[in-house]
């Protein structure tokens, strides 16, 4: 793959790095005066707030610091403060406006806002005063919610800590840059508010799918390394603690006066009853079918436990773990598009009554907006008129969501992309001599397989009609509704679904079974 393919593909949608003139003059003048010195903002700079993200990330959206006490823990999570310098009526909003959202490719990204703000004086960097809307949440001993306040605050963040550095904290023996500084305590007690979080009545219908997080990555040679790693406690605390004020701040706008708050929500309906019911089938079919018994395997949308409860029962390693990612990977498709609205209702995905955005304001047009909403009710009074905040809000709205839209055709792009980046060499050698990679069925459907390589970690198809000719011109089907392949004439089985197989390269995006 060459380089720069990727920056040729986000063209093609016209996204660019490049900002006009108007915006370059704010920037440099928001860096010539950053406001830090507001007199207005609640100064915090004796809290030893930390960032904890991935070791590469450059625009740090929020800051931490937990305090674990005799009843409960103290939660201060800072997110960056872009809604002071992207304001309503300045190039800086008419721009992160027509953008929506930054996009990410691999190893190349189109910034919503400038990089010398993304990157640089609103991003919440180690050792340097900056501006943040705090949320400053009381927890009980289980983890939930006793009170919580939103505050526009002055921080600095004392250091910049990678995911790794924080779970090793969690491993006995574990050597971190943690231990014995200032952010040890702090970071001890936000890995147990994750747990609790986690594990909380609040959390229960949250589903946690088993899927494989894949890294694509552009070397300098155009070459693409894909790689993947478990998620740790760490990031997983983050996770926890960042939907819980996403709820909050969704919480906090809606209990304000329509006048001068205008919120916008994140919202995700539950999957279709039907389509419930057929995965309820698909399970029984593939229990049936390999003779498992009921209990971890069947599914029974009556039970107690829900979607949530069945999938965290299934099994995890061996065979049965390869069934059990592939039944994970069939519950996800029961699920439709999160997206923004004006209308308050429930988040399925993350199992919240009310949810907003408010943990990206540098990187999604929506917490921008969001944050000026609750700046204005923290004030008890709004900037402009109502009619002109709806009407803002409404593009807020469009934009995010056609950003997203964008970004899930770049991701469709980019796999197909990968997928020939892996296979391409495994076709410059014959037939004979390719390969064989292992895979799983993750899929059946009545013309191709849906499978997940091993290594790398990456999906890809198996097309039928390819199948039945390397099968001497067999005519194969799917069966008990996608719970196994099967040859039509006799019957028999070739694969079954989350069957661990081999498979070889027949095209850039396609392999075959190896059988």
């Amino acid at each position: 793959m060459a380089e720069g393919e990727f920056q040729k593909l986000a063209l093609a949608e016209g996204l660019t790095d490049v900002f006009p003139d108007a915006v370059v003059d704010e920037v440099r003048a928001f860096l010539a005066s950053p406001g830090i010195d507001d007199p207005k903002l609640d100064d915090l700079g004796r809290i030893p707030f930390v960032t904890v993200d991935g070791p590469a990330t450059r625009d740090l959206d929020q800051a931490v610091f937990v305090e674990a006490r005799a009843s409960g823990f103290r939660l201060l999570y800072a997110i960056a403060d872009a809604s002071y310098y992207v304001a309503p009526g300045t190039a800086l909003f008419a721009e992160a406006l027509r953008r929506g959202a930054s996009f990410y490719l691999p190893g190349y990204s189109v910034p919503m806002l400038p990089r010398a703000l993304s990157e640089d004086l609103v991003s919440l960097g180690p050792n340097a005063p900056r501006r943040a809307l705090v949320f400053d949440v009381d927890l009980d001993e289980r983890g939930g919610v006793r009170d919580f306040a939103i505050r526009r605050a002055r921080v600095e963040s004392r250091a910049k800590l990678a995911f790794s550095d924080v779970d090793a904290l969690a491993t006995p023996g574990a050597t971190s840059r943690v231990l014995g500084t200032e952010a040890e305590p702090s970071m001890r007690a936000l890995l147990a508010v994750g747990a609790l979080r986690a594990d909380h009545e609040d959390r229960s219908q949250m589903i946690r799918y088993r899927r494989v997080e894949a890294e694509a990555r552009m070397q300098a040679d155009g070459t693409v390394v894909v790689s993947s790693s478990p998620r740790g406690p760490a990031e997983l605390a983050n996770e926890q603690v960042s939907i819980l004020c996403n709820a909050l701040g969704a919480q906090f706008l809606a209990e304000a006066r329509e006048d001068f708050v205008q919120p916008i929500y994140r919202i995700h309906a539950p999957p279709d009853p039907h389509r419930v019911e057929a995965f309820e089938r698909l399970v029984a079919l593939v229990a049936k079918g390999r003779d498992l018994p009921d209990d971890p395997w069947v599914y029974r949308r009556a039970a107690e436990s829900g979607l949530s409860g069945y999938l965290e029962r299934l099994p995890t390693e061996g065979a049965a773990g390869r069934l059990a990612r592939a039944l994970h990977r069939q519950a996800m498709l029961l699920n439709g598009r999160s997206t923004f609205s004006s209308e308050a209702s429930a988040h399925h995905g993350v199992g919240e009554s009310i949810y907003a955005r408010f943990t990206a304001p540098m990187r999604e047009m929506v917490g921008i907006f969001c944050h000026k909403e609750a700046l204005e009710r923290i004030v008890g009074r709004g900037a402009r008129s109502r009619a002109e905040d709806e009407a803002t809000r409404a593009q807020v709205i469009e934009a995010a969501n056609l950003a997203r839209d964008v970004q899930r055709k770049l991701n469709r792009e980019i796999g197909r992309r990968v997928v020939r980046s892996v296979l391409g060499p495994d076709l410059a050698k014959c037939y004979a001599e390719r390969p064989n990679r292992k895979a799983t069925v993750m899929g059946i459907s009545p013309t191709k397989l849906h499978i997940l390589l091993d290594d790398p970690p990456i999906d890809a198809v198996v097309p039928l009609r390819e199948q039945g000719q390397v099968m001497s011109g067999a005519w194969l089907e799917c069966g008990d509704e996608g719970a196994k392949l099967m040859l039509k004439k006799g019957g028999a089985i070739v694969c079954r679904l989350g069957d661990e197989v081999t498979v070889r390269a027949v095209d850039e995006g396609a392999v075959v079974l190896v059988v």
